[in-house]
Formats: structure tokens, sequence, C-alpha cells
């Protein structure tokens, strides 16, 4: 018996480092870059630890880890919300793709949350909402009262324009521009919080 369940575990354990090698990529994400800490608030917070797809493609709404084009070595992370020949327009912190966007389905609980915006030094009264957008449902923060600029702008060919989920403080392709499509990888569930072991898909 001994010897048997031995060899399960070996088993596993040759499964998950496979699995780890060619599909999957463990992350945590880093709390050492404010900027992107408030970006990707609410979806994430620094320390939890996601699951990566590799060699993934990506689709709209899905959230999207994709190199620092200004960082080298570092990540970004936002939602893939519009691709090749697409265009993106921003009006009131509401994104639009082709001329489209999705009502926000409902307000958060709770529905006004207070972040630090790192590059101000302030703190910030800012609205969540969860959005509908394909076949995915995620919560986003905007600001009504002082919302960022109107921008339009059209993806160009092998690339996906990211936005993040927090869109006053972001982190995304308003600031860096669109970005290539495949260096980007899918991230699919966060295994854990700090403090606490719980399975949610991402995306």
């Amino acid at each position: 018996m001994a010897k048997f369940l031995a060899w399960v575990l070996g088993m596993a354990a040759v499964a998950a480092l496979a699995l780890y090698e060619l599909v999957l990529d463990v992350w945590v994400v880093p709390a050492d870059d404010p900027l992107l800490t408030a970006s990707v608030a609410p979806t994430l917070s620094p320390g939890d630890v996601v699951l990566v797809a590799r060699h993934s493609t990506l689709d709209h709404g899905y959230l999207a880890r994709c190199p620092d084009p200004d960082a080298p070595g570092r990540f970004v992370v936002a939602r893939a919300i519009a691709k090749a020949g697409e265009t993106v327009t921003f009006d009131g912190e509401i994104v639009n793709v082709d001329g489209h966007h999705t009502p926000a389905a409902r307000r958060c609980d709770p529905a006004d949350v207070v972040v630090h915006d790192p590059t101000s030094g302030n703190d910030l009264t800012l609205a969540c909402e969860v959005e509908e957008y394909g076949e995915v449902n995620f919560s986003v923060q905007r600001s009504f009262a002082n919302p960022r600029a109107a921008q339009k702008r059209t993806v160009d060919a092998g690339r996906w324009f990211l936005v993040s989920d927090d869109r006053h403080v972001h982190l995304d392709s308003r600031d860096f521009g669109d970005v290539d499509a495949r260096a980007c990888e899918h991230v699919l569930f966060r295994v854990a919080k700090p403090g606490e072991l719980a399975l949610a898909l991402l995306w």
C-alpha cells in the first residue's frame, strides 16, 4: 500500500511539473509597484497568487499579463478590450469599441471605494461597477466627478489594446500603446489571496 501511495504521489508530482512547465505559470502579483497595484484593483491585490496560461490566445474581456513596455523584466496586467482594426473610444472613463459598449450591469458592494493614487499622492473616491463584456463579467472602478480626458485610438495589426480594471488610476494602453498579442498570456484564476486559499475565475 505504501509503495502504491508513493507511486501515485510521484505520478501526481510529475503531472504537476509538466503542467507547470508546458501549460500554466504560477505568478504572485508584486507589492513593490504602487501604480500596478492601483491599476489591477478591484480584481487583484498585491500578494495574490494567480495561474497564467502559457502560449494562450487572448479574447475580448480576458485579463492579460504582458511584458511592461516601459520596464523590462516586469509585467502589466489589464483587460484585452480591442483587437487589431477595432477603434477604442474613452468617454467619461466608459470604454466603447467600434462605437458600442455594454452598460454596467450593477453597482458593486460597496458601490464606492477609496483608493490611493500614487501619481498624485492623493486618496480618491471612485465608483465601482460590474461590467459585462462578451462572455466575461468583471468589476471596474472609475471617477464620474473627474474623469480622464476623452481618447480615441485604432488598434494596429497583430496587437491588442489593454485597459486597466481601475479606469482612473491606470497602467494600460493609454500609457504605453497597444501591445503585441503574441507576448501576452491569459490570467485564468486567482488561486489565493494573502491569508486565504480560494479559487476564483478571473476571465
